[in-house]
């Protein structure tokens, strides 16, 4: 009911009563003073109805006030949110992204950071200072294992770029005791690579990048289920950054590529080391249930997807002769390798097979001159169980022949080593702790192998090498 109208009533309602009391004047009941009384509770009344919608007017617009002001900082919100003409948007999607509204152009950071505390011990003395002296059978302390950054994104729509500079302590392929392996090479130019759409499902990468063949080299570091890749792993020349051209084919069901590149002999990108005459690779993989996403990360929390995978990756690379002792004739390297991954929202199991032929240089046999008959093998197998939505378990065995013979007729010095840990999801997968333990149940000379470093093994010409790892991994 509006003021006029509520006003209108009393007025009349007034009149009428004193109206009625006019009429009703020669009665003894009614007063002067009784109609007087009467007109001022009218008035009273209609001063407080006036102050009412007076106070209802004032707080419909102050609403109006505060909704005007909400709308001029979203409008500013979204002026600062627009950094060009175009509209550019700013934010976190599985990492720090600038992007155009469009998605044409756009910028990824990422950061990881992997800072260990080792316990490893050998069975025998061993020095890894290399001032002399015996040394001593167990070593321990702390190191920062990977500290990188990863730029990644998207120029004109159908070109892609991605990088990353990585500061570690086994950059230049050291290890303890001096031992060499597969890793990125003397600079922190991790991986560098462009990728140029050719339609929805064909690309190519020109540039340094990995040998995409084995699906556990592949899963990126910071996305590994056991603290680090397995020494099996490492071995394999596939398992290494190169230089070259890759053609790329994503399918739905079906990945697939295929290399030329200097192969894993220039993985520091140096073209003029030519120590290899040319090298060739690729791999082809079938998604049976799931998504390639899931893939790659070797891992399955409770509540995800459930899917499986199954890929075959090959690798083949000639050795330039020329940068050899002379006389000497390098035979072909080659590998085989087959895997399968499968997760079950909650848990996951995955194994690989690797078969090859490093011909006559073998880590060993350039110093001994020994050519070791047969070939190489190995494999591995795993599994993870999530005990509670952020912590896990798993396991994991390797085993693996190098052919590692120091003298005609030797014994095998095999890799047979048990992993078994576990991971504390403090974050999802963007911080995490863990603690891992690794046994040795043969004899070799780890530090031998590429990786080395990375896995914290150490040279050792015992059986029962031993090592506990514990990781605080932070990544965004």
């Amino acid at each position: 009911m509006s003021l006029t109208t509520k006003v209108g009533f009393l007025a009349g309602a007034a009149v009428v009563t004193l109206s009625g009391s006019a009429f009703s004047g020669t009665s003894a009941d009614v007063s002067y003073e009784d109609l007087q009384q009467r007109l001022d509770a009218a008035e009273a009344k209609i001063t407080e109805l006036s102050a009412s919608q007076n106070a209802e007017w004032l707080t419909e617009q102050r609403a109006e006030q505060v909704r005007g002001l909400v709308q001029d900082v979203l409008a500013d919100a979204d002026t600062r949110a627009s950094l060009q003409g175009s509209g550019m948007t700013a934010g976190y999607n599985n990492g720090f992204v600038v992007s155009s509204n469009d998605g044409n152009w756009m910028l990824r950071v990422n950061g990881l950071m992997q800072n260990r505390w080792v316990l490893a011990d050998t069975g025998q003395d061993t020095n890894l200072t290399g001032l002399g002296g015996v040394g001593r059978d167990s070593h321990h302390g702390f190191e920062t294992t990977r500290a990188a950054l990863n730029f990644s994104g998207t120029v004109a729509k159908d070109y892609h770029f991605n990088m990353r500079l990585n500061w570690t302590p086994y950059n230049g392929a050291t290890g303890p005791n001096g031992s060499t392996g597969n890793v990125p090479g003397p600079s922190q130019l991790e991986w560098a690579y462009i990728q140029w759409d050719l339609s929805d499902q064909w690309d190519i990468q020109v540039g340094k990048q990995k040998h995409d063949v084995m699906h556990s080299y592949m899963v990126n570091a910071e996305n590994q289920q056991v603290i680090e890749r397995s020494l099996q792993t490492y071995y394999w020349a596939s398992s290494s950054i190169t230089n070259g051209i890759k053609l790329n084919y994503d399918g739905d069901n079906i990945r697939a590529n295929v290399m030329y590149s200097n192969g894993g002999a220039n993985g520091d990108g140096t073209y003029g080391r030519d120590l290899a005459s040319w090298n060739l690779s690729g791999r082809i993989a079938y998604l049976g249930a799931g998504t390639w996403d899931q893939f790659s990360e070797t891992t399955s929390p409770q509540g995800s997807e459930s899917g499986w995978m199954v890929g075959m990756g090959w690798n083949v690379m000639d050795l330039n002769d020329d940068n050899l002792p002379a006389g000497t004739d390098t035979d072909t390297v080659w590998q085989l390798t087959w895997d399968a991954a499968y997760d079950a929202g909650g848990w996951n199991a995955y194994g690989s097979l690797s078969y090859g032929d490093d011909g006559n240089q073998n880590p060993t046999s350039l110093i001994t001159g020994v050519d070791p008959a047969g070939h190489q093998w190995g494999w591995e197998v795993g599994a993870g169980y999530y005990l509670q939505a952020d912590w896990e378990a798993y396991v994991r065995f390797e085993w693996l022949d190098p052919r590692m013979e120091t003298a005609p007729n030797e014994d095998h010095n095999n890799i047979e080593i048990l992993t078994i840990g576990t991971n504390w999801y403090l974050s999802g997968n963007n911080a995490k702790l863990s603690l891992d333990w690794g046994y040795n149940f043969d004899r070799t000379e780890t530090a031998a192998f590429g990786g080395s470093g990375y896995t914290d093994w150490l040279q050792s010409n015992a059986r029962n090498e031993w090592v506990l790892r514990t990781q605080l991994q932070l990544y965004f």
